[in-house]
C-alpha cells in the first residue's frame, strides 16, 4: 500500500455477528448501532457466565483539544471492578492542570452500554467525582459533564467541564471488530476524531473556553485475553490550514490479517492507513517518541509535556498503564499531498494489563 492509493472501507455491518453467531471481522466505516455480544456463539465467546463475566471488558475515552488546553477523561467497566481518571494539561504553560484517578466497584455507579455511538451513555460516579459522555438516539452530538470536587482533585480547584462534540458535518467514525488471540475471544472498537467542540473547562483555577476545538472518542468492548497489551496514539487538532486533523495508531492489539484500526481523519474524511510501529524509552516515558506506518503515511515524533500514570498490583490483577499528553510533529502523506504537523496535541500509550 502506497499513500497516494486510495483505499475505501466498507460500510460498517448492522451487527457484530452473523444469524449463526459468526463475527464480521474487518474494518469499516460508520458507526455500529449497538456492540451485541450475545449474538456471538461457538467458539467465539466465552461458554460460562463466570467467563464472560472475567473475559468481557469495556471502556469509553474522550479527549478535547484546543490551542490553549488538553483535556480528556475515560470510563472503564472490567465486570468484576470499574476505574475512571481524568486529566486538564494546559498547553501554554506545559503542565497539568488536573490528574484524578479513581477505583470503584461494579454496578450502578459505572455504566459503559451497549451502544458506541447514537445511545451513547457512559459515566462513573463516586464521593466527590463525576464523568459522563452522552448522547441521544437521535442526537448529532455527544454531551460531557466532568465535576471533579477540590477533595479528590487534591488542590484548591475543582475540575468541571461541560461540553459538546459535534458528530453533524464531521468524518465517519471507524469501527472494528476483531479477533483476540490465546484465550480471548472477539473485539470492537469505534474510533471517531476531528468532532468540533464547544463548552467551557475550568481546571486548576483556569477557565478556558472550548469553543472551535477538536475531539475525538475511544469506544471498546470485548472478551479480551487475560493478558492484554498495546501501544496507542491518538491526536486531534488542526493542520497549518484549519483543517480538523484526527489520528489513531495501535501496535499489539486489534491487529490481524483481517483487520487494522489505524486511521487519518482529516476534515470530512477517514482514511485507513498501514500498520503502525512505535519507538520510545519505556523506561523514560517523557523523552520523544517516533511513529510510524509502513505505507510511510505517518512519520512523526511526539513530545510528552506530562504522563498519567495507574499502576496496580492485586496479584490476580496486575495493571502497568501509562499515557503520556503531549504534541505531535512530523509529516502524514494522503490523498497524493503531503502534510506538515507541528505541535498538534494528542497522547501516546503504553499498557500491559493481567486482568
Amino acid at each position: 500500500m502506497t499513500p497516494e492509493r486510495e483505499v475505501t472501507l466498507l460500510p460498517v455491518p448492522a451487527s457484530v455477528a452473523t444469524a449463526t453467531g459468526e463475527p464480521r471481522f474487518g474494518t469499516y466505516q460508520g458507526e455500529l448501532p449497538e456492540v451485541d455480544l450475545q449474538r456471538l456463539a461457538g467458539r467465539w465467546a466465552p461458554a460460562a457466565a463466570r467467563d464472560r463475566l472475567l473475559k468481557r471488558k469495556r471502556w469509553h475515552y474522550t479527549l478535547a483539544a484546543t490551542q490553549e488546553v488538553v483535556a480528556l477523561f475515560a470510563v472503564v467497566d472490567v465486570g468484576y471492578s470499574s476505574n475512571a481518571f481524568a486529566v486538564a494539561l494546559d498547553l501554554k504553560t506545559r503542565k497539568a492542570l488536573c490528574d484524578v484517578s479513581f477505583l470503584g466497584v461494579p454496578g450502578p455507579l459505572v455504566e459503559v452500554s451497549n451502544k458506541p455511538g447514537a445511545g451513547l451513555a457512559a459515566s462513573f460516579r463516586t464521593l466527590g467525582g463525576r464523568m459522563s459522555a452522552r448522547r441521544g438516539l437521535e442526537d448529532e452530538h455527544y454531551q460531557i459533564h466532568v465535576d471533579v470536587s477540590r477533595l479528590r482533585t487534591g488542590s484548591l480547584q475543582s475540575f468541571q467541564w461541560n461540553g459538546t462534540m459535534m458528530v453533524a458535518g464531521g468524518p465517519p467514525a471507524l469501527t472494528v471488530i476483531a479477533p483476540v488471540p490465546e484465550d480471548g475471544f472477539v473485539n470492537v472498537t469505534q474510533k471517531r476524531a476531528g468532532m468540533l467542540t464547544s463548552g467551557t473547562l475550568e481546571a486548576g483555577g483556569k477557565r478556558f473556553q472550548l469553543d472551535g476545538g477538536v475531539a475525538g472518542t475511544d469506544y471498546t468492548q470485548g472478551y479480551l485475553a487475560r493478558h492484554t497489551a498495546w501501544r496507542w496514539a491518538f491526536m486531534a487538532g488542526r493542520l497549518p490550514d484549519g483543517t480538523p486533523v484526527g489520528l489513531n495508531l495501535v501496535e499489539g492489539f486489534n491487529e490481524s490479517s483481517q483487520v487494522n484500526e489505524n486511521a487519518l481523519w482529516l476534515g470530512d474524511r477517514l482514511i485507513p492507513l498501514g500498520r503502525a510501529h512505535f519507538e520510545y524509552n519505556r523506561e523514560e516515558l517523557t523523552s520523544p517518541w517516533r511513529l510510524w506506518t509502513d505505507d510511510r503515511a505517518v512519520d512523526l515524533s511526539f513530545q510528552p509535556l506530562h504522563v498519567h500514570r495507574e499502576h496496580h498490583d492485586f496479584k490476580v490483577v496486575v495493571s502497568q498503564f501509562a499515557q503520556p499528553i503531549g504534541l505531535f510533529s512530523g509529516t502524514l502523506r494522503a490523498e497524493g499531498r503531503t502534510y506538515t504537523l507541528a505541535d498538534v496535541p494528542g497522547v501516546t500509550e503504553d499498557q500491559d494489563m493481567l486482568w
